[in-house]
């Protein structure tokens, strides 16, 4: 009979050196859209959807028999998405079945808890701008519009959508940081500039005790707004108006028609504009800011040498396939904004790896 080793007894691998970590490292960074392309054409068939109903789960004919697919196809995507443990995988008299594992109910059907389904589609829609992040860089014009799959079209309500899946988490964090950094003491009147789908005003709304918060966004987008607002049950203290934040006119709906703002808070807006746009839009929140009032920018701000938070310098890439001149600002391009209008920069406060805010004071 033939003996084979035990494990103990194989001769164990060199350790990888430094270099080989690198190089590792670089491989990895190289592959990883297969991850991200596995779970995007998942969450675009919507079939985590069409798994939910079948308690006991369905091959990967029945699958895609329901969705209109191709049944290799869609064996080979459930397997994948099995192995990265989104899927469960079910083998018995009945054949091989697929269900939703947690991660999947958690996050990847539309109704989920922390869904993020509509970040996804949106996902889907930057994944074919990087691809061609090489004419981008050649060029310095941004994406155009028909180069995306016409089936990835989106809307301002879509985009709103998807910003709410980034903001539900977000925005509790951001209005406990500025509460902490006595941001929100006093605060009566808050401006959200473009305010999108509504969870930060309604976040600072609640830790600023009283407070009254206004949305001002396009009127698509404040649809999604007022949603959440009615949710939130916050309908009679945060309100919405349609306009545009870098028309100028930043106005005030305060009782009387013209008391100014305690607050004006915008959170990831300023990297879709260029420097000189953000630049005049501090200037006219300045002018509706009361005396002692904040202007608070949370945006992927950069520290001076433009590499950290590294998170911050990719999201700049973003912009530069997505936008005519966007880009991801230093805070202290954020501070010479302020200072220009006539604001006291103060210290920036940290909201996550790549996040922060970046608060001023009118003397």
């Amino acid at each position: 009979m033939t003996e084979y080793p035990t494990s103990s007894e194989f001769p164990r691998a060199p350790e990888p050196s430094a270099e080989a970590d690198e190089v590792a490292r670089i491989d990895a960074m190289a592959s990883a859209f297969q991850e991200a392309q596995v779970v995007m054409t998942g969450v675009r068939l919507g079939l985590f959807e069409a798994l939910e109903p079948s308690a006991g789960g369905l091959t990967a004919p029945a699958l895609a028999e329901r969705l209109g697919a191709d049944g290799r196809g869609v064996r080979i995507l459930c397997d994948a998405l099995a192995a990265l443990g989104i899927l469960e995988r079910v083998t018995d008299a009945g054949g091989v079945r697929y269900l939703n594992a947690p991660p999947a109910r958690e996050a990847l059907l539309p109704d989920a808890p922390r869904s993020k389904v509509a970040m996804l589609r949106h996902r889907a829609r930057l994944y074919e701008r990087w691809a061609k992040l090489y004419d981008a860089v050649v060029t310095g014009a941004p994406v155009p519009e028909d180069a995306i799959d016409p089936r990835l079209a989106s809307g301002e309500r879509a985009f709103a959508r998807a910003m709410a899946d980034v903001a539900r988490d977000s925005a509790v964090r951001t209005a406990e940081a500025l509460a902490r950094a006595g941001a929100l003491d006093g605060v009566r009147n808050i401006l959200d500039l473009g305010g999108g789908p509504g969870h930060y005003a309604i976040e600072l709304a609640r830790h600023a005790d009283g407070a009254r918060a206004t949305v001002l966004d396009r009127p698509e987008t404040l649809a999604v707004a007022r949603e959440s607002i009615a949710a939130a049950g916050l309908a009679d203290r945060v309100t919405t108006r349609a306009g545009d934040a870098y028309d100028g006119d930043l106005g005030s709906d305060l009782e009387g028609g013209g008391a100014p703002y305690d607050l004006i808070f915008t959170s990831n807006m300023v990297h879709i504009y260029p420097a000189a746009a953000n630049r005049r839009l501090v200037e006219d929140a300045a002018r509706a800011l009361a005396p002692g009032g904040r202007l608070a920018i949370k945006d992927f701000l950069l520290e001076p040498d433009r590499l950290h938070p590294p998170g911050a310098s990719l999201f700049a890439v973003n912009m530069l396939v997505s936008t005519e001149g966007g880009d991801c600002y230093t805070v202290d391009e954020v501070a010479d904004w302020f200072r220009a209008a006539g604001l006291e920069p103060e210290a920036t406060v940290e909201v996550t790896a790549k996040s922060r805010i970046a608060t001023a004071r009118k003397p």
